[in-house]
């Protein structure tokens, strides 16, 4: 009897847990910059964007909140003639734990958008991440890492998009232009308590240090922080959440850079663009 009831067991603690379900090494990502093996990351980081066990839950937040998932109070700022795709209620570092059967934050943003709506990547980069995420909350999944170079900024940043219609034509290892398509617009994954409507979540990770990795679940920067993806957008320092919810009202409207219909950056000279084309 105890025999017949382990497998039926181990089954059970598969489901609750699926973090601890073994992935298939990203062996694409061998070779790529910045690259190293999964278990040269710190554990916290692995807590930090999300893989955890269910007891594990409030640690997470709590890395997060010293990793920058901090409110800000930050708004993108558009030319009042335009018309351009803007975050809704879900906005960066709420509280998510009512939504959730355990203690949650909002890592990202949500941009809505009409399902199949291309999303564009906001910066010159690689793709270093495409995962399915069947079962997970997140869903279909593309991330992007982004060289000092590439962005002007004085670090690496990682851009993430998910809740994709379909899987991108993407693959882990293509460098991809600023602007180019890597995804269309969904609401795939899990859905927790409410029914999601389509858009985007949109978030940003950085980091001093090049390292990163992926051990075909989530991805990783060495020594990262989360990013409040309007930060990003600041054409100075700083960008570290606790200090940006120290500005004056004032800096807390940040001039966004972004592309017309026919895919013409303003300004001109603009390294990071908004994820939607403004009309």
């Amino acid at each position: 009897m105890k025999s017949a009831s382990l497998p039926a067991f181990l089954f059970c603690l598969f489901l609750l847990a699926p973090s601890l379900a073994a992935a298939e090494p990203c062996a694409a990502c061998a070779g790529l910059d910045g690259f190293v093996p999964p278990d040269a990351i710190d554990g916290d980081l692995y807590l930090m964007v999300g893989k955890a066990r269910r007891s594990d839950k409030a640690r997470s937040v709590e890395i997060q909140e010293a990793r920058g998932v901090v409110r800000t109070g930050l708004k993108p700022a558009f030319p009042d003639e335009l018309s351009c795709p803007g975050i809704d209620t879900e906005a960066w570092a709420i509280d998510y734990s009512a939504k959730r059967p355990w203690p949650a934050l909002h890592k990202g943003v949500d941009i809505p958008q009409p399902r199949g709506t291309p999303i564009r990547a906001v910066a010159a980069g690689t793709v270093i991440a495409v995962f399915e995420n069947d079962g997970n909350r997140k869903g279909i999944e593309i991330a992007l890492r982004h060289t000092p170079e590439q962005t002007g900024l004085p670090f690496w940043t990682y851009s993430q998009y998910t809740h994709l219609t379909e899987m991108p034509a993407l693959a882990i290892g293509d460098a991809v232009a600023m602007g180019a398509e890597i995804g269309k617009t969904g609401n795939s994954g899990k859905m927790g308590r409410n029914i999601r409507r389509d858009a985007l979540h949109f978030a940003i990770l950085f980091s001093e240090v090049p390292s990163w990795s992926n051990d075909g679940r989530v991805f990783v920067p060495a020594d990262g922080f989360f990013m409040d993806p309007v930060a990003f957008y600041r054409p100075e320092g700083p960008y570290v959440s606790a200090e940006l919810a120290q500005l004056p009202s004032p800096d807390k409207s940040v001039p966004v850079a972004y592309l017309k219909p026919d895919s013409t950056p303003v300004p001109a000279d603009a390294r990071r663009i908004w994820p939607y084309p403004c009309k």
